[in-house]
């Protein structure tokens, strides 16, 4: 693998990673990602809102009005109603139901019921609906249905209608009821495909659906499906909650004055119309969308996929094909890819937020118009998550830019400032640019050293005196840094350092901390040359220097060499008090902005006064850190 590569991976590695999960997971587990779809598609239905049916489908409901008028259709003056008082009702009843509807215009007639055994009510009962059946053959589709038997040899048997009342209705007149459950328990395919695909497996010779059969009896105009969705799965799109489809109970085509006001407004004409149980007690209660608590009669399922059909309407779902899988790790990858342009979290999870909200307002309007746009919502999710990996990745990056950042800067800023600026990167510009500040210009170096050098250097000890500077830094740096001040630059033996850039405090406070600083170096060097002695090695003597006053801050070079530093008198000053503390011998030399800044507590010595080139007769000051260290520390 060339470097080129392996820096890619490890930049983009965790997007590659996530792509591959999302793939792997969708090509080992993909009936959950089917679950999750499916669920996704009831909440939308839902979400989209009920709609207005279109004609051509009525329901015919054995509900609970009807089932509890016909318990009190004894004292009724027509002789067959009071044969209802107790389900299951005469097959006879039937006979008067077909010859309504047909006469009242109906084109076909389907029963979500199962005459699969001789009637309790005897062979004439019988007889009463095989006479039916014969004077409107051709135009009725009797119920079928598929029932798993358990036990130790499981297996599917077949329950269709009587076959003398099959043979009385015609050619093609059994019709399945059955509709496949989902794990959820929800009735969602088609029931026709679901009978499609029990033939289609061989294991059972089972009839086409009961809506196939309407359809095909009724010869009705059916819109197919895009061929685009063609090997799509379809499932069922219900209207809205139940009695959303024109539902009449049975009770009104029965009794005699009831009917005939629906047979004058034309309730039947021309419509396919379905006959079957709509009462909870009945048992014929499924969970669709829309259902609620209540479920949905299987009834009205069959009615809605008529409808849907005659309209050329389905919620459609991708096949299970083997590139799913490794189109859905690419996708994901690609956005990932995308969002990883910006460097800010929030930006990338805005940018995949904004991209899944628009994908599920787009699928909603896929679902409304045409069925589709399931996946763009079960997508959107995927492309949300992409988002939070994503955001991960830019806030992980970034916290470790800004750890890089920081410990870059701690080389040269004190802590606090380093801190400050690696958590605001993006003010780093403003931070370091051009500015004036009143700060505190701090020198130290080493009295002598220069013919100690040349001592060292002719005794062969070299080596001993750069590791003896060494550890000299390493104390002066760590101090100054702690008590907040930046490394300008090193100069031989000289450190020089600044209070107050690139963040202020106020010259009072830079003031405080250099002197404290001053205190505290003097101290370490006491404890160098105590430990230096015990080596056999000499002691060194430091001169420190404070200036106060303005200077001028920023980067400064050229494109090929920056240094952030600082210029001005003030810095001038400071170089030039070094000659004074040669003249005064004073170890420790402070201006007069310095002094005038210092903290009365502080009690600072008046050296007098000193021709400064440049800056005329000026105040110098000095101090005894022996008298205060102990003061300070306590």
């Amino acid at each position: 693998m060339t470097s080129r590569a392996i820096t890619w991976l490890r930049r983009y590695g965790v997007f590659v990673g996530w792509a591959g999960a999302c793939a792997l997971g969708f090509g080992l587990f993909p009936d959950i990602y089917e679950r999750w779809q499916l669920d996704l598609s009831s909440r939308t239905q839902e979400l989209r809102g009920p709609r207005q049916p279109p004609g051509g489908v009525v329901i015919v409901g054995i509900d609970d009005y009807s089932l509890v008028q016909g318990q009190n259709a004894d004292l009724s003056q027509d002789k067959e109603l009071r044969r209802l008082a107790a389900w299951p009702w005469p097959r006879a009843i039937y006979d008067r139901v077909l010859d309504r509807l047909f006469s009242a215009g109906a084109r076909v007639v389907g029963f979500d019921l199962l005459f699969d055994a001789p009637s309790s009510h005897g062979p004439e009962d019988d007889q009463a609906l095989t006479e039916a059946l014969q004077r409107h053959s051709g135009k009725v589709v009797l119920g079928a249905q598929v029932f798993e038997s358990r036990g130790r040899v499981g297996g599917l048997t077949l329950s269709a209608a009587m076959p003398f009342l099959i043979e009385a209705a015609g050619a093609r007149s059994s019709g399945l009821l059955n509709g496949l459950q989902d794990p959820d328990g929800y009735i969602r395919l088609r029931p026709s495909t679901y009978a499609e695909q029990l033939r289609q497996s061989g294991m059972l010779d089972v009839p086409p659906g009961l809506s196939t059969q309407l359809i095909a009896k009724g010869g009705l105009a059916e819109i197919p499906p895009p061929p685009l969705l063609a090997d799509w799965r379809p499932l069922v799109d219900p209207y809205g909650p139940p009695r959303t489809i024109p539902t009449i109970p049975i009770w009104e085509v029965l009794e005699s004055g009831s009917f005939s006001r629906l047979d004058q407004q034309g309730v039947f004409r021309d419509q396919v119309v379905l006959i079957g149980p709509t009462a909870s007690v009945l048992q014929d209660i499924h969970r669709t969308a829309f259902a609620g608590a209540e479920g949905m009669p299987g009834v009205e399922i069959h009615a809605a996929e008529i409808a849907n059909r005659l309209e050329g309407r389905a919620l459609y779902i991708h096949p299970r094909a083997w590139y799913v899988a490794p189109m859905l790790g690419l996708g994901m990858l690609a956005l990932g890819l995308a969002s990883a342009r910006a460097e800010k979290p929030l930006v990338r999870l805005g940018v995949l937020a904004l991209l899944s909200g628009g994908m599920v307002v787009l699928g909603l309007i896929l679902v409304s118009a045409s069925g589709t746009g399931i996946g763009l919502v079960g997508l959107s999710a995927l492309t949300l998550a992409t988002g939070l990996v994503s955001a991960g990745d830019a806030t992980v990056r970034l916290q470790w830019n800004r750890l890089r950042l920081r410990r870059m800067l701690e080389r040269y800023l004190s802590p606090a400032v380093a801190a400050q600026i690696a958590s605001q990167p993006e003010e780093a510009d403003e931070m370091l640019g051009g500015k004036v500040s009143e700060v505190v210009v701090f020198i130290c170096d080493v009295r002598g050293f220069t013919q100690r050098t040349t001592q060292m250097s002719k005794e062969g000890k070299a080596s001993e005196l750069v590791q003896q500077l060494n550890e000299y830094f390493a104390v002066v740096v760590d101090t100054l840094q702690r008590k907040g001040a930046i490394i300008d630059k090193y100069m031989g033996d000289a450190v020089l350092a600044v209070f107050g850039v690139p963040l202020n405090r106020g010259i009072a406070v830079e003031v405080q901390s250099a002197l404290e600083a001053i205190l505290e170096l003097q101290h370490q060097m006491d404890s160098l040359n105590e430990r230096w002695a015990t080596q056999g090695k000499d002691p060194w003597e430091q001169v420190m220097i404070l200036s106060g006053g303005p200077v001028i801050s920023g980067n400064i070079g050229c494109a090929s060499r920056m240094d952030y530093t600082v210029i001005g008198d003030t810095v001038n000053m400071a170089s030039r008090l070094e000659g004074v503390a040669k003249q005064s011998g004073r170890d420790i030399i402070l201006s007069r902005v310095v002094a005038a800044n210092a903290d009365p507590a502080w009690n600072l010595e008046r050296v007098g006064e000193y021709e400064i080139r440049g800056q005329g007769a000026q105040e110098v000051f000095t101090m005894q850190p022996s008298e205060y260290y102990e003061q300070n520390q306590g």
